[in-house]
């Protein structure tokens, strides 16, 4: 699948000078190399990924109000439609509506210019989808999980992997008339099968929401490793071994914080602090832009169902000026450039740990990851290149 996305540069602002302390400054000059090295890069990597382009059949007549119907309020329907439509609604008056699978009626459907449905599987709920396109409205099935390739060893994978849901999932994949996609090999993989009127683009970042935060830099020298996310064992797998070989080698110059998942045997380590999740995104995405990590891990398991997510954790790491260490998958490789705009490892244990210690190691590498990530984040995720995809691709007018 080819990748057709609007460039645009996110807001202008005057940068503030970034405090180093006395160990940092001695590497000033690397790091300012660097960072004119990854911009080049960045450039380059940029006019690579718009040489290509997604083929997409829009209708014509203009969406003036839209209808979302969504299987469940989770974070990927905040940052990958309300978000955006949120935006569309104060600069274009768009106007729209959410609404569980069992809130919907007929009428809302009748006055709705445009459906967009959300990770739905549910068979009642394609009851709505055939409706709409009776009524020849604009269908668009938005979907960051490939429930094709998910394994039936967890509740969830159970869920998904249920003939009938799946057998629904198949069909909004074919007959909604666009499907909307976070991630290239997801696109790839329903447009070879189902639907060639696939459109791709990453979710956003609302940097309005982090620029007007006052972020203090640490004053001490004791590095900090994070993770955000939910509880994923399997990615983990060879990465637990690895951190902690890393807190014995580093001892106290060393500790991690986990939000809203830990490793058992990580979770009573005097060394690891853990909280809970559950927050709205804003107060999330404010909060850890506000944690000031040294290093943020994203470990990822390569297998088909993972080659299909979204790079959620790239995205967020970079807007909050947080160096990067990522599996290299697909989901990550793409928007990674080695030591400049993040760090990627083979997902095995020595190669976590290599990979950590190396990051651990160079001060000056994570200065110039920081900067040039964030640089690339607000280039790629901003908000207002979403919601100028969604105008262009989706909400034609």
């Amino acid at each position: 699948m080819a990748l057709r996305k609007k460039q645009r540069s996110g807001k202008t602002r005057k940068r503030r000078s970034v405090r180093l302390s006395a160990f940092q400054q001695g590497h000033i000059n690397g790091f300012r190399k660097g960072k004119e090295d990854g911009f080049a890069q960045g450039r380059a990597d940029a006019v690579k990924k718009s040489q290509s382009a997604v083929a997409v059949a829009i209708p014509d007549h203009p969406a003036a109000d839209v209808l979302v119907i969504t299987a469940g309020f989770i974070p990927s329907l905040e940052i990958g439609v309300l978000q955006p439509l949120s935006a569309l609604n104060k600069l274009d008056n768009l106007r729209y509506d959410v609404k569980q699978e069992d809130e919907v009626s007929h009428e809302m459907i009748e006055a709705a210019d445009a459906i967009v449905f959300v990770r739905n599987v549910e068979p009642e709920a394609y009851t709505w989808l055939e409706l709409a396109l009776q009524l020849r409205k604009r269908t668009i099935y938005v979907i960051d999980d490939n429930f094709l390739e998910i394994q039936p060893t967890t509740a969830v994978g159970q869920y998904y992997a249920d003939p009938v849901r799946r057998e629904t999932f198949i069909k909004f994949l074919r007959n909604a008339h666009i499907v909307k996609v976070d991630a290239q090999e997801l696109g790839a993989y329903i447009e070879e099968r189902f639907n060639k009127n696939v459109v791709y683009f990453p979710a956003s970042v609302d940097f309005d929401w982090l620029d007007e935060q006052k972020r203090n830099e640490r004053e001490h020298e004791q590095i900090v490793i994070g993770y955000e996310g939910g509880a994923k064992e399997e990615d983990f797998a060879p990465v637990i071994p690895a951190l902690h070989k890393i807190l014995d080698y580093y001892g106290g110059f060393v500790r991690m914080e986990f939000f809203g998942y830990v490793p058992v045997s990580l979770a009573d380590h005097p060394s690891v602090h853990f909280e809970e999740g559950g927050m709205n995104y804003k107060d999330f995405i404010k909060k850890l832009n506000r944690c000031n990590w040294d290093i943020g891990i994203a470990p990822l398991n390569d297998n088909p169902f993972n080659r299909s997510k979204t790079n959620n954790k790239l995205r967020e790491y970079g807007a909050c000026r947080i160096p990067g260490i990522y599996s290299n998958s697909p989901v990550y490789a793409p928007w990674v450039t080695q030591g400049e705009t993040g760090y990627l490892v083979k997902h095995t244990e020595q190669d976590w740990f290599e990979g950590i210690k190396a990051m651990i190691e160079n001060p000056t590498m994570r200065l110039r990851i920081r900067e040039n990530a964030e640089a690339s984040a607000r280039q790629h995720f901003s908000l207002h290149t979403c919601i100028d995809n969604w105008k262009k691709f989706i909400l034609k007018k």
